[in-house]
């Protein structure tokens, strides 16, 4: 599982500068803190059997250039449906709306994460025995440690596994922020981005979303809705931005002391 995680955030990595992990390091002398939040924190879930208005209103809220980057497969075989949608912008399980962005300015800084997992949420309906089941599980926790900087056109995440001493870069990308809750990462073509929702919760904390959703429909028997959502909780932490033009061009600053992670 922790692969798959690493995966998914390096998917639009770029070259690993040495320079500027080294100079991240010196913003932490601390193990990072950690959070212990219930799997629906600042999630939106359909009400039962109201997904149809549910997706129609978010839909609404969803500019078309975000939705043309969802991945949708659609397979139908002996009367099972299956739909599976990647990068999904439109998952069965929202992030909250009150979480949303106003200004692109307010991502801008150093953040590092105080919760990584993974969620599955689940509804199943069965017509056969008018029953209904929801679930929410965290299948996973992640104790390694990740530091995101974010500057005015660059989104980059430094990684380093539990009991290691050096970060790595595994992201480092351009980026965008769409509608007030989508996060467009790419490195050189906009209409290659990949879609993640975003958002600020009431503690000032980042919470970045990485969502496939699943339907599995067998007709006049039973419908599945799923949704897997990767899920960075991030605090923002109290320093300026490290040689902010230097670090826009991968400038090394060699008279800068660093820690020795």
């Amino acid at each position: 599982m922790r692969q798959l995680l690493v995966a998914i955030l390096i998917c639009f990595c770029g070259n690993v500068l040495a320079q500027t992990p080294r100079e991240i390091a010196t913003l932490v002398n601390k193990p990072r803190n950690s959070a212990s939040l219930p799997a629906d924190y600042y999630m939106l879930i359909a009400p039962e059997n109201e997904l149809e208005a549910f997706d129609s209103t978010f839909r609404r809220q969803t500019p078309n250039d975000v939705l043309t980057r969802q991945k949708e497969k659609l397979t139908e075989r002996n009367k099972v449906t299956l739909l599976r949608c990647e990068q999904c912008a439109l998952p069965f399980v929202q992030l909250d709306t009150a979480a949303n962005i106003k200004f692109k300015r307010n991502l801008y800084g150093y953040w590092r994460a105080v919760v990584i997992r993974t969620i599955r949420y689940s509804d199943s309906i069965s017509y056969s025995t008018d029953l209904f089941y929801r679930n929410a599980v965290v299948q996973f926790e992640d104790t390694s440690d990740l530091i995101i900087s974010i500057s005015e056109d660059n989104f980059r995440v430094y990684y380093k596994d539990a009991g290691k001493d050096r970060y790595r870069i595994i992201t480092d990308s351009r980026y965008e922020l769409a509608g007030k809750r989508f996060l467009l990462t790419y490195k050189n073509l906009k209409s290659e981005a990949d879609v993640m929702q975003v958002g600020i919760d009431k503690e000032g904390r980042l919470i970045i979303n990485n969502n496939t959703a699943y339907q599995r429909r067998e007709e006049g028997h039973s419908n599945v809705y799923a949704t897997n959502t990767t899920q960075l909780i991030l605090e923002k932490l109290n320093v300026q931005q490290l040689h902010y033009n230097e670090e826009k061009k991968n400038n090394p600053v060699p008279s800068r002391r660093v820690s020795p992670n």
